[in-house]
């Protein structure tokens, strides 16, 4: 029950320059704004708190221990005091920020998810040998629009995961070319030229020849025809491996292709089969002409079945084959001649379809 020696509940000017809500035995910690003095005849009290349970007393002892009753009894019981609103009615009050305002922003950080689409894109193309020119071009592009995307509104995970993939591409694309690299020295050495390079070398500058380990042997290499094969024809050297290159088909490129920028789009089929007794370490290199212009090679990622125009990398082990796909744009399809081979070791072989 309400003590009978004190002010009933309700608002009070606190003293402080503030409203503050007596239960009728004490201050409570519920306050609200005094209102202009122009505006008091007008104002409303605020919402009576819906938890009165005291709570412990603010300021000092006057303000725990004193009554208001000099507010009390200058105003009559349900009157505003002065400069308050009225009792028992409401004022509206700001609502409290939602949930996780402040933080990140809910659109869409343009800049940042096109830092994203290109470094993964740029992370592909650093995984495929040969090829890494476009990774190498691509994920500086996403790394630097991912960095500007932090610093824009928006939500920001598509930017962070566009920094991370294009770091992690570059890594990743350093090592692929590392492995190339080292694969195809090792072409090198095993076939001599280095060493022939070397020998050339110490000729020049000393002006006396330079003996070589098998002087007095003639070379053992592979000799590939004079004249060309034709497509769809294979290739085999003495070791027994062999080599097809079918006969050319029209290609489709997709979205992802690039490259197609001739005439004609083209594809083949291509084989290496290891007929001897060594692993066979791919290194393929080939070029087409057509018509006496050179033909543009095309890469594409999101080409039906696969994809098309990434030479293989793995080693082929004695009596295994492996197959994959080319495709190049010509100016004219009537008039094509490739030259490729399955690696350094192997003599060039020429395939054509020209009379």
């Amino acid at each position: 029950m309400t003590d009978p020696a004190n002010p009933p509940a309700g608002w009070y000017d606190d003293g402080r320059g503030a409203l503050r809500y007596w239960d009728g035995t004490q201050w409570t910690e519920h306050t609200a704004p005094l209102a202009p003095a122009d505006q008091g005849a007008t104002a409303a009290y605020p919402a009576t708190p819906a938890d009165q349970t005291p709570t412990a007393v603010y300021g000092t002892a006057p303000l725990a221990d004193q009554a208001p009753t000099q507010q009390y009894s200058a105003q009559p019981y349900g009157a505003a005091p002065s400069g308050a609103a009225a009792y028992g009615t409401t004022t509206t009050m700001s609502p409290p920020p939602a949930p996780g305002a402040g933080g990140e922003p809910s659109g869409p950080n343009v800049v940042g998810i096109i830092g994203f689409v290109v470094a993964v894109v740029g992370f592909v193309f650093a995984c495929i040998p040969f090829v890494q020119v476009v990774a190498w071009i691509l994920l500086p592009i996403g790394f630097i629009l991912s960095i500007v995307g932090l610093f824009l509104k928006g939500r920001k995970w598509p930017a962070i995961t566009g920094l991370i993939v294009s770091i992690v591409g570059a890594i990743v694309g350093a090592v692929v070319a590392a492995v190339v690299v080292f694969n195809v020295f090792g072409q090198l050495v095993d076939s001599g030229v280095i060493q022939e390079e070397i020998r050339e070398g110490l000729e020049s500058e000393f002006g006396t020849p330079v003996p070589t380990e098998s002087a007095t042997e003639a070379p053992e290499e592979s000799v590939a025809p004079t004249e060309g094969l034709a497509f769809g024809d294979t290739m085999e050297w003495e070791d027994g491996v062999t080599m097809t290159v079918s006969a050319p088909e029209p290609f489709t490129p997709s979205d992802l292709a690039a490259g197609a920028d001739q005439a004609e789009d083209l594809v083949f089929t291509l084989t290496i089969t290891n007929g001897s007794t060594e692993n066979v370490q791919p290194v393929v290199l080939s070029t087409l002409s057509s018509g006496g212009t050179e033909a543009t090679r095309i890469i594409d990622v999101g080409a039906e079945g696969g994809q098309v125009g990434i030479p293989p990398t793995t080693p082929i082990l004695p009596g295994e084959s492996i197959t994959w796909q080319e495709a190049w744009s010509v100016a004219d399809a009537g008039s094509l001649t490739m030259q490729t081979a399955p690696s350094f070791s192997y003599e060039t072989v020429v395939f054509t379809n020209a009379g």
